[in-house]
């Protein structure tokens, strides 16, 4: 696995569309079964991408999304996981960000319960380089 990518706490992971454009979007990561992995709704845009072409990118940035203009470019693939893997990877997720998890994340999750709605359908996408 990648050292920066290893110590990283949130990456740019790169989807392309069916025309080929690039298309970054910064998620939270863990180590993840010799990759990375990350936890989304089912219905990301990031996740059809993935279905259609599972080559993918990743680099190092801020929480805002911002990459440092000499950060690496790791390029591989990714996977859509569900059922067990998915509920390890989210598992993960909140260990490592319990605080930003139970500001962020958790009352959305609690919102939706009160109204009736169910919790949101959640997957986790893998993302393991290639050399």
């Amino acid at each position: 696995m990648a050292t920066e990518l290893d110590n990283a706490k949130y990456i740019s992971f790169i989807t392309y569309k069916k025309d080929g454009t690039a298309v970054p979007t910064p998620v939270w990561v863990v180590p993840f079964e010799g990759g990375y992995a990350f936890t989304t709704e089912d219905t990301a845009f990031k996740v059809k991408r993935v279905r259609n072409n599972p080559a993918a990118a990743a680099k190092v940035c801020s929480l805002s999304g911002k990459v440092k203009a000499d950060a690496t470019e790791f390029a591989g693939t990714a996977e859509v996981l569900a059922g067990e893997a998915a509920a390890r990877v989210s598992g993960l997720i909140k260990r490592k960000y319990w605080l930003a998890y139970s500001v962020a994340i958790a009352p959305g999750q609690l919102w939706r319960r009160l109204r009736g709605s169910g919790p949101a359908t959640h997957t986790a996408v893998k993302f393991t380089v290639t050399a």
